[in-house]
């Protein structure tokens, strides 16, 4: 019966690589010795100048497993997706356990140990990650959703154009504040006497007709002939009673103020 082979339990069965422009990429090459005798190992690749193995050689103790860096040195620019050629090759063999792991990579020269094995490994290197997006997947589906578009439909030969629904808005009923309803009712009271104000300019402006009426008269009578006389087309005295629309009390200077304090309240207002 012959001697049993080495097995060595390698992971992962590719090497893939995502591609940064100007950074180092460093993944890691898990070994797993499930025999119960001491194992060899030795990782060599077809770009040595391009990687950096850590350790490049070494041992894996029975029924225990140990860790591979492997990084790509960094490169300016990406050669492409699928493009790359290069390989890892990992060899490993049974070795006696007085043998030093600063010797480890020795049993592999000039075939000095019998029955290694060797695993073959591909490199894949894959293009630079997408940016990410400036708003949340969630958020951008919420966006998507209150809106559905529909393309132009023909029935009985009428087009109907493209349109948009949107889900309906909630609209917050109207607050009125305290300082609102006080200002309300102070614009109130203001507007109620500007109007009490135009109603009595209004008034001084019909009794200063009348007045200048009655003037226009008297004055036509004193120029005639005689005062006491009166020829066709004069007035009497009667004509400078007041009339019944004149109110009274008023004199020029108190219509030249109230005009004054209606026109600058129009202002205001």
């Amino acid at each position: 019966m012959g001697s049993p082979e080495p097995q060595l339990q390698i992971s992962p069965a590719d090497l893939r690589f995502r591609f940064e422009p100007r950074k180092n990429i460093p993944i890691t090459l898990s070994l797993h010795n499930p025999t119960s005798e001491r194992i060899a190992f030795k990782v060599k690749t077809t770009s040595p100048k391009k990687y950096c193995v850590r350790p490049s050689s070494g041992f894996v103790e029975p029924s225990t497993g140990r860790d591979v860096q492997v990084i790509m040195q960094a490169q300016k620019e990406f050669s492409g997706q699928g493009e790359c050629k290069d390989k890892f090759l990992v060899q490993y063999v049974f070795a006696s356990p007085d043998v030093t792991e600063a010797r480890a990579g020795e049993l592999f020269e000039n075939g000095r140990a019998n029955n290694v094995k060797q695993a073959k490994l591909r490199v894949v290197l894959q293009g630079p990650a997408k940016p990410p997006s400036p708003v949340p997947e969630g958020i951008e589906e919420e966006m998507a959703s209150p809106v559905k578009a529909q393309s132009p439909q023909v029935h009985s030969g009428v087009s109907t154009t493209t349109y948009m629904e949107r889900a309906p808005m909630e609209v917050d009923a109207p607050r009125h504040p305290m300082g609102a309803i006080q200002s309300d009712e102070q614009l109130m009271a203001v507007t109620k006497e500007r109007n009490k104000l135009r109603d009595q300019v209004l008034a001084m402006e019909r009794d200063n007709a009348d007045i200048k009426r009655r003037l226009d008269a008297l004055q036509l009578q004193n120029t005639g002939p005689s005062r006491n006389k009166m020829g066709p087309g004069m007035v009497g005295m009667d004509a400078l009673k007041p009339g019944p629309g004149f109110s009274g009390g008023f004199n020029v200077i108190h219509m030249i103020v109230l005009s004054l304090i209606a026109f600058f309240l129009g202002k205001l207002l």
